[in-house]
């Protein structure tokens, strides 16, 4: 095989500070393992950059370095990149997936100075690392919404990469059918373009050039596994690709078709494996070679591992966020054994597991699905208002048997993931049978199928449920709002129709609830362009009820900051103003009990919630006017941060009439069914017949259990101050 060679190809000298610091990086790192306190990668690198906080350049120095970076599968590219340089002890790299700096550091620093390295890089630090260790190579996967609490909104991170690529020399191999991707490669001088594909669309429709929409096209030649074309009519669209991916092959810039003989399964592998190619042939080896070394890789760090537990035997599979499990659901269509998921929120997860309501599990209809994981709870609601029928098992080893099969798919975010892993070596051996026969059972109840049209297609006295604009304001799963309220009415035999309005259709009329969620700055101001043709604020005028989340939130009131904190103009559909707080985003969970014992302000005495639980991601201080009341009183969380009771109470979300805002995701509804069920019963007019709640109760009360609800959070009064400087002193 060709061998990998840097620019130079010149053996570098590390100075005694360097190989000190290297060292005792390798040193603590191997110290941490025989502990048994993790891969000690982490706490090895720290303990290199304290001595040297310039290790991570040090050990770069004189290597050819690829980089590899993206929201999902840079885990597998990077396994593939480094198998096709050689592998072994003749890559440097993280076999641990270990993709901050810190890991970075022990991974060459466990290799021989000189040695070729390939490594995988968290998206919000590939600037950071790219400045330091002067790659041959930046490898660009995708970009979609993960970790939404810790990375910032998916457009943020694109607009990092554009400014860190801009002038790098180096070449950026990159996926052209990505726009967000290509904006942040546009400013490289010299880009390899590939034709990847993106099964999941969901974050790149809007424009990141002009904030116009991204139209997609069919594929664009027979054969093509990948996307067609997209483009907007600012003249932003996909660059012509030097490489596809075609019927199972990588049609190469110069004319050849190379197969792909992969042991990895899926169309996403294979997408991942064209990147590794193109990347190996600019760090020296042939773009054939490098794919009949990737052939013999049969996992990456247990991913598509088969293992056998008490004799089940499962298929482990890792999806993280909705983009992720897009790819996934094809694999595993047309199976028919269970499913288990587990699903975590721990940092490496993000804490906000909202996004499980924008994957379509309703694509595992037919199969049992079991939920297991510290956030099983969730994933359970989630597949309640999915119709499938399924078991919530705590243990995940109790949770592969509990189906009573011989076989099961395990799909994992990614600490339920790694969790499992640790467990299953030396349970397997030790732990017998058992078979969780007496885990209850919960049927599919049928759900309403949404629908993207703007027509009615039941009866007129059919209640309506409208999600606006799902397209630009559906960041954090706010869309199940809209199809729990759907659900709930339906299970109650209210004939229901739930629709998703696209902001490329009118506004649908006439309908009985409008939900609009949450979003970033570009989206929210384009759909509060589209709303101020007066058709939402017609329909409240006649009585249909709004519920506004975040973003959606921040429209319904006179005025919203867009992302330079310039005000736009908002709907006035509430009394409230919001500007940008010149602090952190307000990121964590909320919790905040209602005013006046529990009665709800709208006049409906037969529907009363207790606490409210959701989580908040947002930027903004709303202030309340007089002809407003506020939703509740924070206990735990920020909520509206510039908005103080004479009291010093903290105050969420607000009300009037018919229309309620909130800063909760969750989505809200799931967390709180009380609270979807007073505004059902403000549309419907009727008394509503209780529905069995045990799941919704259960995460209800596990969130708030799992919060100290004592008192509020202290960066609320630092941004009373904050407004009060800013606006005059308008705040109460």
């Amino acid at each position: 095989m060709s061998r990998a060679t840097g620019p130079d190809d010149v053996m570098p000298v590390l100075s005694t500070r360097a190989r000190l610091a290297g060292r005792a990086a390798v040193l603590v790192s191997a110290t941490s393992r025989r502990l048994g306190r993790g891969g000690g990668s982490v706490i090895g690198g720290r303990a290199g950059l304290l001595l040297a906080p310039d290790l991570l350049a040090l050990l770069a120095a004189g290597r050819s370095v690829a980089l590899v970076s993206g929201t999902n599968g840079k885990t597998t590219t990077t396994h593939l990149l480094a198998a096709a340089l050689g592998g072994g002890d003749r890559v440097a790299t993280s076999s641990a997936g270990a993709n901050l700096p810190p890991g970075l550091v022990v991974a060459l620093a466990a290799s021989p100075p000189g040695t070729p390295a390939v490594l995988e890089v968290d998206e919000a630090y590939l600037g950071t690392v790219a400045g330091a260790v002067a790659p041959r190579v930046v490898v660009l996967l995708n970009l979609s919404r993960d970790q939404l609490d810790r990375v910032s909104e998916v457009r943020m991170v694109a607009n990092r990469w554009r400014r860190a690529l801009t002038d790098l020399e180096t070449t950026v191999v990159a996926n052209a059918d990505d726009p967000l991707v290509v904006w942040a490669a546009g400013t490289a001088p010299k880009v390899i373009w590939v034709n990847a594909g993106l099964l999941w669309r969901g974050d790149a429709i809007g424009c990141p050039a002009c904030d116009g929409k991204i139209i997609f096209s069919d594929s664009d030649a027979p054969g093509n596994e990948a996307s067609g074309g997209w483009s907007c009519v600012c003249g932003f669209a996909r660059p012509h690709p030097d490489a596809r991916l075609i019927d199972g092959q990588l049609a190469t810039a110069d004319g050849r078709r190379l197969p792909l003989h992969l042991r990895l399964p899926s169309r996403a592998n294979r997408a991942n494996a064209a990147m590794a190619a193109v990347a190996a042939g600019v760090m020296g080896v042939d773009e054939s070679e490098a794919l009949a070394a990737m052939a013999v890789v049969t996992d990456v760090e247990g991913r598509f591992a088969t293992v056998t537990h008490a004799g089940v035997t499962a298929r482990l599979l890792l999806a993280k966020n909705p983009a992720g499990w897009t790819e996934l659901l094809d694999l595993l269509e047309g199976g028919t054994e269970p499913v288990v998921i587990g699903i975590n929120a721990r940092i490496a997860d993000g804490h906000d597991p909202s996004w499980l309501w924008d994957v379509p599990f309703e694509r595992l209809s037919g199969r049992l699905v079991v939920a297991t994981g510290d956030r099983r709870k969730d994933l359970a609601v989630r597949l309640r208002y999915a119709g499938i029928d399924h078991m919530t098992v705590e243990n995940q080893l109790d949770a592969l048997t509990a189906p009573g099969a011989a076989a099961v798919q395990y799909v994992g975010n990614y600490t339920s993931f790694q969790d499992l892993r640790r467990l299953l070596p030396g349970s397997a051996r030790q732990e017998p049978v058992r078979r969780s026969l007496s885990v209850p059972l919960v049927s599919a109840l049928e759900v309403p199928v949404p629908r993207s049209s703007s027509r009615r297609t039941t009866g007129e006295s059919a209640l309506r449920v409208v999600v606006i604009y799902p397209d630009l304001l559906g960041t954090y799963g706010d869309s199940g709002n809209g199809r729990i309220l759907a659900c709930r009415a339906a299970w109650r035999g209210i004939p229901v129709e739930l629709v998703l309005a696209r902001s490329d259709e009118p506004l649908v009329r006439g309908a009985d609830i409008y939900c609009i969620g949450g979003g970033e700055d570009g989206p929210q101001i384009q759909a509060a362009e589209r709303l101020a043709d007066g058709v939402l604020a017609s329909a409240v005028g006649s009585g249909a009820i709004v519920l506004a989340v975040c973003a959606g939130y921040q429209i319904m009131g006179t005025s919203f900051p867009g992302p330079d904190g310039r005000p736009y103009t908002g709907l006035g559909l509430l009394d409230i103003d919001t500007i940008k707080s010149p602090g952190p985003r307000s990121v964590g969970e909320l919790v905040a009990a209602p005013f006046d014992g529990g009665r709800n302000p709208t006049g409906v005495t037969d529907v009363h919630f207790g606490h409210l639980t959701g989580f908040e991601n947002h930027a903004g201080l709303t202030r309340l006017g007089p002809s407003v009341r506020p939703l509740a009183r924070v206990l735990t969380g920020v909520g509206n941060g510039a908005d103080v009771r004479p009291d010093g109470t903290r105050t969420e979300g607000a009300w009037s009439g018919r229309v309620v805002g909130t800063y909760m995701h969750g989505p809200v509804l799931a967390r709180n069914p009380a609270l979807a069920d007073l505004l059902l019963t403000l549309a419907t007019g009727a008394s509503l017949s209780p529905l069995e709640d045990e799941e919704e109760r259960a995460l209800h009360d596990e969130r708030v259990r799992s919060l100290d609800v004592g008192g509020g959070a202290s960066v609320s009064a630092q941004a009373v101050a904050k407004w009060r400087q800013l606006t005059g002193g308008r705040g109460r």
